[in-house]
């Protein structure tokens, strides 16, 4: 999809603001009515006359139709403009937790263990809503997100966690199949059974998320190597290090909560992420005076404080009447790409990078300043 294209379905597309593999993301406005401002994601030119690309977007577009939740990135609708099949969606104004775990790592900071836990609590509420999504006839869907990672976490400015893109989901109701002994999402945050590419249910989730935590807890990577052999030889393992042994006074009750999370065997695990959501509330419950969004959005807005600005600078010129900004996307680089810094290293203050991230405008700037103590550590 070219910016020669200037519109899909009730949508203006005006620029680009990220572009992947398969898909780009738009900012758009909606024409007519109250002009909402969306982000709206297609699949790209040389891609849309293949069947296997198309299936695999209808299927997302299936899954993410029925989802309605707090905690979850919202998408508002599905459509065929000319054979451009388009997915409408929230456009969120925020960080990836993977971005928010950085900028902490730059300023030699880390979050405070009860806000680490209060982000795992909701994102496991999201999981939970859609693994226990069912079809208008009640039937099951067994959705499975299957990549749930730092990346695919993210934090708005006002504080709310969401978890974004179900492009690899796994579901009853999917047209595509994934064959046997095939494994889909990042090695590092997979399941001992995802990476036997045995069959996967919601405790696959599970382990992900607590995954996560883990690592933004301990602030090391528990399974990423260099080597992906050795990444997965590590996943399939799953011996879990004791954090109390790796940082000074790690809570016993948080990895009490995390071990069960990352047992090997499913079984052990907590059967449902709703009942990991519980056992993390209970744990934020008892570290102090508590958890919310204006408290997570206090520390955003300290950490990303020139960024807040520039985003919303930046969207309002893309969507204005005449807008005056190049339609040439930002220079994207994959969250993924490296383990990052090592802990508490810290980058030059004039240093600048860019990303984009899917759903949102993600313009990382180093920023100078302090930060709210009371959330960081």
């Amino acid at each position: 999809m070219s910016m020669e294209r200037q519109r899909v379905g009730p949508y203006e597309l005006r620029a680009k603001i990220a572009d992947g593999g398969m898909a780009e993301v738009y900012v758009a406005r909606r024409v007519g009515g109250g002009g909402e401002v969306v982000a709206i994601k297609m699949i790209r030119d040389e891609f849309a006359r293949g069947q296997p690309f198309l299936t695999m977007f209808m299927d997302e577009a299936k899954i993410v139709s029925r989802l309605r939740h707090p905690n979850i990135a919202s998408y508002l609708e599905f459509g065929n403009d000319d054979g451009h099949l388009f997915l409408a969606m929230e456009l969120l104004r925020g960080q990836s937790l993977w971005c928010v775990w950085e900028a902490c790592r730059r300023r030699g900071i880390r979050l405070r263990y009860d806000v680490i836990a209060w982000v795992g609590a909701r994102v496991a509420e999201g999981l939970h809503y859609a693994h226990d999504m069912a079809d208008d006839a009640g039937r099951p869907l067994d959705i499975v997100h299957r990549d749930v990672n730092a990346s695919n976490i993210f934090v708005t400015y006002d504080g709310e966690p969401k978890i974004i893109d179900f492009g690899l989901a796994k579901s009853a109701n999917r047209l595509s199949r994934t064959a046997a002994g095939v494994i889909k999402g990042k090695l590092a945050y997979m399941s001992p059974e995802q990476a036997m590419g045995s069959p996967v249910d919601r405790r696959t989730d599970v382990f992900a998320l607590a995954t996560t935590l883990w690592e933004l807890a301990c602030d090391r990577r528990l399974f990423k190597r260099s080597d992906d052999v050795e990444t997965l030889r590590l996943v399939h393992a799953a011996q879990i290090p004791d954090p109390t042994s790796l940082v000074d006074g790690f809570p016993q009750d948080l990895w009490r909560v995390l071990r069960r999370a990352l047992a090997k065997e499913r079984a052990d695990r907590y059967a449902t992420a709703a009942e990991l959501a519980r056992e993390l509330d209970a744990f934020v419950r008892s570290s102090g005076p508590g958890v919310d969004p204006a408290l997570l959005g206090r520390v955003m807005r300290d950490l990303f404080a020139d960024d807040v600005g520039r985003q919303a600078a930046w969207i309002e010129d893309a969507t204005a009447r005449h807008p005056t900004i190049s339609r040439v996307p930002l220079k994207p680089r994959s969250p993924q790409a490296t383990s990052g810094p090592p802990p508490g290293q810290r980058a030059s203050s004039s240093s600048i990078k860019t990303r984009v991230l899917p759903i949102a405008i993600a313009v990382t700037v180093l920023v100078a300043g302090a930060v709210a103590a009371l959330v960081l550590r």
